[in-house]
């Protein structure tokens, strides 16, 4: 099963991971999918303007990526960061019964892929539970410097509950958090520009925020710059906004 795939200005890459889904597993199990490891994670990069035929695979460990981050080129490697599982169980209600290890959870990852020698160079970049990640819109497919996840601390349960906002700086290899507690579940976080010709990070970051306790849902507003700092605003909803996946951002 593919959920998505990353483009560079060059070529466009395919991410085909062991999730298999299949009719017959539905009559074997009662479930359409099975993780099967033993098939390993396969990254097809083919030209912008290619075809089928100039597709080249390049293998790597078992995992499972639903989002990537960004990816970019440089000479003859290409860079591709992701949300990457080591495992996926959450799509299956009986594996999730057994005992699990931290593989389970999403983390961002980056994958190095020499296109001359076909080796592919793996490199977790951070170990705390995260998805949903963004770069800003004008550094898709380029070279990026900053770097955006939903948060969820050191382990997430079988239901997703992300609770903060994490910013990546790949230069500096630092990173920023904005903690909105526990109870608070946050979702993606979309980066607007604050004016067309600005520095990388600089405008703000917009998610949703649900407050179990008040039963609503706001918009939380960030400076993209500190995000560790106060919400520059916060516009309150009045009722719950069921818990989305995407979103994008789009100038009047």
């Amino acid at each position: 099963m593919i959920h998505d795939f990353v483009t560079t200005r060059e070529y466009v890459i395919f991410i085909v991971c062991p999730l298999v889904f299949s009719l017959e597993n539905i009559s074997a199990t009662g479930n359409p999918f099975s993780w099967e490891p033993e098939r390993g994670t396969r990254i097809g990069v083919m030209p912008r303007r290619g075809g089928n035929a100039d597709v080249k695979w390049y293998a790597t460990d078992a995992s499972y990526v639903f989002h990537p981050m960004n990816a970019y080129a440089q000479g003859s490697t290409l860079v591709v960061e992701v949300a990457r599982f080591g495992k996926l169980v959450f799509m299956d209600p009986i594996e999730q019964q057994k005992p699990q290890g931290p593989e389970v959870n999403p983390r961002l990852h980056r994958w190095t892929i020499d296109l001359n020698a076909g080796g592919v160079k793996e490199e977790p970049l951070d170990d705390r539970v995260a998805e949903f990640p963004r770069v800003a819109d004008a550094r898709v497919g380029l070279k990026h410097r900053y770097g955006y996840m939903a948060g969820a601390g050191s382990m997430m349960g079988a239901t997703p509950a992300f609770t903060a906002i994490y910013k990546y700086d790949q230069h500096t290899g630092k990173h920023e958090t904005h903690e909105f507690g526990p109870g608070n579940g946050c979702g993606e976080a979309v980066f607007v520009p604050r004016r067309a010709a600005g520095d990388e990070d600089e405008g703000y970051l917009l998610t949703f925020v649900y407050d179990a306790e008040r039963n609503r849902s706001d918009l939380v507003i960030l400076d993209a710059q500190h995000v560790a700092d106060e919400p520059i605003a916060r516009v309150e909803i009045p009722r719950r906004v069921p818990y989305g996946f995407h979103g994008h951002w789009v100038a009047a």
